[in-house]
């Protein structure tokens, strides 16, 4: 007889998830910026998806996924109404994973300058699908707008960001 919860996955969460895992606790360190809240919200976030792994549909974005279920948790947890305006991902906190020339710590430093003038529903989008990797449909879940308000505000946003940093 197994010790399995009815309706668990099977160890294939374990090893779909585990790559991810530095990721997840960047993004929880960068969301509540404090240590233990971090390690709270991953383990919370961890548990909740191992109880509706079934929900997710192989072939889609599992960070996604992921992320999406962190940051409802982290709004619905962490940050009361009054200072939701106020959350958002630190950019610059963001790793560079390939090496790049002094234009390009340029062109990076600028960006980064520049995020936290985004306006807080630019800065939203950009997280969810660019920094998190969700897709349309997943970040219109995440934020209960259509699709097309999606796609519309991550191309201003886009091109705030581009405006506000002058890197084109």
């Amino acid at each position: 007889m197994t010790n399995r919860i009815k309706g668990a996955p099977s160890a294939s969460f374990t090893s779909l998830v585990s790559p991810r895992m530095p990721d997840l606790r960047r993004y929880a360190a960068s969301l509540t910026r404090n240590p233990t809240d971090a390690e709270d919200l991953l383990q919370e976030t961890l548990m909740r998806a191992y109880c509706k792994f079934h929900l997710w549909q192989p072939g889609t974005n599992l960070m996604a996924w992921l992320v999406v279920m962190m940051r409802r948790l982290f709004l619905s947890k962490f940050v009361g109404p009054a200072n939701r305006a106020s959350s958002h991902f630190p950019v610059e906190e963001c790793e560079i994973a390939v090496p790049v020339n002094q234009e390009q710590r340029v062109e990076i430093g600028r960006v980064q300058a520049s995020w936290s003038r985004l306006s807080h529903d630019h800065r939203e989008v950009l997280e969810i699908v660019a920094v998190g990797g969700a897709s349309y449909d997943e970040a219109a879940s995440a934020l209960g707008v259509p699709v097309g308000t999606i796609r519309s505000r991550l191309g201003r946003a886009r091109q705030s960001l581009r405006q506000l940093s002058g890197v084109h």
